[in-house]
């Protein structure tokens, strides 16, 4: 990763490693350009270390500021976003990675009975743990093992990241910090089913959506599709869209020379003023103001 923060979308497209080892570290310092990582999820899991500082962070429905020694858990398909505390700067270690490293596709008993439906959002856990929680000494040590081993890829470091990891899965199982949720099965289903909405949204926010199209796709009626988007979204549909077009936009704005008016255009905005409105009340500054600082930065 660039000194430039990455702003990351809706679905992020990072490659987190490849199909030989689906796993990748990140150490990450908030703030960098723009005091923010973005509202975004991805189908791996996520385990975050923070080294030091302060940052406001949302993980699913759950907001709180992450301090010294937490370890942020993000389960596969939850949104997540990470802003500046301002004055503060937060440093931290992470690892993304398929639970298909572990053995989630699997057809034995481990598989079937905890990591595949922790890989298919069935279970849930904490947004994060901190030095108080139960077991949090090992499970901090075998994450900070995991993340050693892959950053010096000692031998044989492909079996021994596999073997950290699954042993922070299993600390976190035993600790009861993973477990079933205490919900009803309408309500998992539901969570289940705005992955594909979130998907969906990922691949036409430039395109007109409306509530009824998004909603029908969920198999929900309009009223309950915009209440538990918004209970686990942690923001209106329409909203969501209109960060994710913004977001793009914004790439846009640093990776190429369009026209402002072009960008806005292509991203799904009516006109300009809309589009300039947005952009401010997203990043604090007009699209212009937002590539000069981008370049200049460089």
């Amino acid at each position: 990763m660039s000194k430039k923060e990455v702003i990351l979308s809706e679905h992020e497209n990072a490659s987190h490693g490849d199909i030989f080892l689906p796993v990748n570290s990140y150490h990450s310092i908030i703030p960098k350009s723009y005091g923010e990582v973005a509202l975004h999820w991805h189908e791996e899991m996520e385990i975050t270390l923070v080294k030091s500082g302060v940052c406001a962070y949302r993980v699913g429905q759950e907001t709180f500021l992450a301090k010294p020694g937490d370890i942020i858990l993000v389960p596969p398909f939850c949104t997540h976003s990470a802003s500046e505390v301002p004055g503060k700067i937060l440093i931290s270690d992470s690892l993304v990675f398929s639970l298909d490293l572990l053995g989630a596709g699997g057809q034995d008993l481990s598989a079937s009975k905890y990591l595949r439906p922790l890989a298919e959002g069935q279970l849930v856990m904490p947004a994060f743990i901190d030095k108080k929680s139960e077991g949090y000494k090992s499970i901090r040590t075998e994450f900070m093992k995991a993340l050693k081993c892959f950053n010096e890829r000692p031998f044989l470091y492909e079996l021994r990241l596999r073997e950290h990891l699954l042993y922070t899965i299993i600390l976190l199982f035993e600790n009861r910090h993973i477990k079933t949720p205490e919900e009803s099965e309408s309500v998992l289903s539901g969570r289940i089913q705005l992955r594909s909405v979130l998907q969906y949204i990922s691949e036409h926010c430039q395109d007109k959506l409306t509530i009824s199209e998004l909603a029908a796709i969920s198999g929900f009626s309009e009223s309950y599709f915009m209440r538990i988007f918004n209970e686990n979204v942690g923001m209106s549909a329409i909203k969501y869209i209109n960060h994710c077009r913004i977001q793009n936009a914004a790439h846009e704005l640093e990776e190429t020379n369009r026209p402002v008016m072009d960008i806005a255009m292509d991203n799904g905005f009516p006109n300009i003023s809309y589009f300039n409105l947005q952009f401010k009340r997203e990043f604090g500054m007009t699209p212009q103001k937002f590539r000069q600082n981008f370049r200049g930065a460089k």
